[in-house]
């Protein structure tokens, strides 16, 4: 039997033959950029995946850790890949206190799914990443993604309270708790969250939710991109305590593939105000946020609100597989400057997430790759001159290639690679998507 032989036999005994894939056909639905993995092996337990990558790890077969496959597009390319472990199998609910609003599930669960089962209760899961909500929470955990509501609620680093994660010795820790007061040893929840699967596999979350708002608002104004700069300002120097708020250019609305209720001229933005609360606070702030607009503004509310909040979260998904989509961060006094240099080039759509200093944007679908080579260059500079950094989430393979995802310079990336040494020293986890060594 040879040495590659042998080490499928040995991923087989471990989850049973019909949960390992190794026939060209099956496994080539699982390609990532130009890397078909050798098997896919699916875990029915945080004990199987535990058991999955010590043996990868002795066999020296690289592993790649799949949900639903909705973010892959994030990292760099990989290099040949091993076996993917796919979560598909943890899909189900562990615990629900809602008393307690916590709930325990397991990581191949999808964030649709989960906000089903809470929504009977009346409460959510305060998470709304861009791309369709069939990503899994696990996915979602391990590249820490957020969309409008993150200005409210925050990020998934927030809102995971303990991590049930299986690591490459073959053993299964617990991090954190049940509850948001366990502060009892080290805070290894966010080390696990925003790792993109290069230090284990999460298998299980326990995560704060919260209760579904009484009322839900949108308030949109089309501005020119100064008025919209100085609105914007106002709006995140006030004590409105808003869900979200957004911006847009003429550019990212259509692309938003759906009706709004302004009028987009080409050299506007919008400003999109989410308000979320019992019924009597939505309207105060709604009068006090058109005070601070001081100009016309459409509104809707209930479940045409929750459309527009959709349309704004999918607009920073990749439209294509390949389309090239840049996440920005710079400090929120820079956003509008940020869009303002984006609305400027031809072509170009950008959505910010102004209250938090998060901005996406990209190109036209058929543009010049030396001149969107030029623009990300200059986008990266731009933010980094004000203390921030420019992640290519999307893009084509080559462009990841002459273009670094992460830049060219990661901060503590000593700190980083001594973590991963720890935790992973064969070295077996994330096929060289994270940053360089990572």
């Amino acid at each position: 039997m040879s040495g590659l032989s042998a080490a499928l036999w040995r991923l087989e005994s471990i989850v049973g033959e019909e949960n390992l894939l190794t026939e060209t056909q099956a496994v080539s639905e699982y390609r990532l950029e130009g890397q078909q993995p050798v098997a896919v092996a699916m875990p029915g337990s945080a004990q199987e995946a535990a058991a999955l990558l010590r043996a990868a790890s002795e066999e020296k077969l690289s592993v790649l850790v799949r949900g639903a496959g909705k973010h892959l597009h994030l990292g760099s390319p990989p290099g040949p890949i091993g076996v993917v472990v796919s979560m598909g199998r943890l899909g189900r609910i562990v615990e629900y206190d809602a008393d307690d609003l916590t709930v325990t599930a397991q990581a191949g669960m999808s964030l649709g799914e989960l906000q089903e089962v809470v929504g009977k209760q009346g409460q959510m899961l305060a998470l709304d990443p861009p791309g369709p909500e069939s990503a899994t929470l696990g996915g979602i955990a391990a590249t820490s993604l957020s969309g409008p509501m993150r200005m409210r609620y925050g990020t998934p680093r927030d809102l995971v309270l303990g991590l049930r994660v299986a690591l490459t010795d073959g053993y299964v820790v617990k991090t954190g708790g049940k509850t948001v007061k366990n502060v009892a040893g080290y805070e290894l929840n966010k080390l696990f969250v925003g790792s993109l699967g290069t230090l284990g596999v999460i298998c299980e979350l326990t995560l704060r939710l919260a209760p579904l708002p009484e009322g839900r608002a949108m308030v949109m104004a089309a501005l020119s991109p100064s008025e919209a700069e100085e609105a914007t300002a106002r709006l995140v120097g006030s004590r409105l305590e808003l869900t979200s708020l957004e911006v847009a250019n003429h550019a990212a609305c259509e692309r938003m593939l759906g009706t709004l209720p302004v009028t987009v001229a080409p050299d506007c933005c919008v400003i999109f105000l989410g308000l979320m609360g019992d019924r009597e606070t939505v309207a105060r702030q709604e009068r006090e946020a058109r005070d601070l607009l001081a100009g016309g503004c459409a509104r809707v509310d209930g479940e045409e609100a929750d459309g527009i909040w959709r349309l704004l979260r999918e607009a920073a998904y990749p439209s294509a597989q390949g389309a090239v989509v840049v996440r920005v961060s710079v400090p929120v006094a820079r956003v509008g400057e940020t869009v303002r240099m984006v609305s400027s080039w031809e072509g170009w759509w950008v959505v910010a997430r102004a209250g938090e200093g998060v901005v996406y944007a990209g190109p036209a679908e058929e543009g010049d790759s030396s001149e969107i080579r030029e623009r990300l260059a200059q986008l990266r500079r731009n933010a980094e001159e004000g203390g921030g950094f420019a992640i290519l989430e999307s893009g084509p393979v080559e462009l990841k290639r002459e273009f670094p995802v992460w830049g060219a310079e990661t901060a503590n990336v000593d700190l980083m690679r001594g973590l991963k040494e720890s935790f992973d020293p064969a070295g077996i986890m994330g096929c060289g998507r994270f940053v360089p060594g990572l």
